[in-house]
């Protein structure tokens, strides 16, 4: 029960101070995730605690955004999963449909917003193509990259990683052209993540593929 008052104390000093980020709360919050997914034997709830650690991750690594009401509900679905992890414990019972829920609603609620952010991002950028890359998006990208890595959406991770590195090259050298490809790109990751979010895995679509991965 320590562990899980721990957790628990953290996530309530999180949900007090939004919509401003408590910063100490998300870094003692990734450590006790990956504590517990360096602990993990079972695959699911591997994913499960890889998740957990890099939406806190993700946090930590912005201090000066907001904490947003998909990211509290978010918190809130990791104590849900803490809470399960305890109980199958106790009565011996295997992983069932509600931890799989809970991997995708968590899984969803963090990517929305780095998608949506991301789009954002880029889409000022592209009318500014002058002023410098954000480096958040460059985070956002690599985070977007982790999270569909857990849940093995292959899509999803191809086209954050060649984001990524199309992001880093522009960032050596601007090309307004390059930049509104980019835009496509972020805006293909929120495609592909709204058919996944109503049951449907689609393949990236290639030429969004291709016009990234082009140097």
């Amino acid at each position: 029960m320590q562990v899980r008052a721990q957790f628990e104390s953290h996530v309530l000093a999180l949900l007090r101070q939004r919509p401003a980020l408590n910063l100490q709360a998300a870094r003692e919050l990734e450590l006790l995730c990956q504590r517990q997914l360096d602990a993990e034997t079972l695959a699911a709830w591997r994913t499960f605690w890889s998740l957990a650690t890099h939406f806190f991750e993700g946090l930590r690594l912005a201090p000066n955004r907001s904490f947003q009401e998909s990211e509290a509900s978010a918190a809130s679905q990791v104590l849900s999963g803490l809470q399960l992890r305890e109980q199958l414990k106790q009565i011996d019972k295997p992983v069932d449909e509600t931890l799989q829920t809970i991997n995708h609603l968590l899984f969803l609620e963090q990517a929305d917003v780095i998608s949506q952010r991301l789009v954002s991002i880029l889409n000022d950028w592209s009318e500014s193509p002058e002023s410098d890359l954000p480096i958040e998006a460059q985070l956002d990208v690599q985070s977007m990259a982790q999270l569909a890595d857990d849940v093995q959406l292959t899509a999803v991770q191809q086209v954050a990683d060649a984001l990524a590195l199309q992001l880093a090259r522009l960032r050596a050298k601007r090309v307004a052209e390059d930049i509104k490809t980019s835009l496509s790109g972020a805006q293909e990751v929120g495609r592909l993540l709204q058919h996944f979010a109503v049951g449907s895995v689609r393949e990236a679509q290639p030429q969004v593929l291709a016009a990234l991965r082009a140097k």
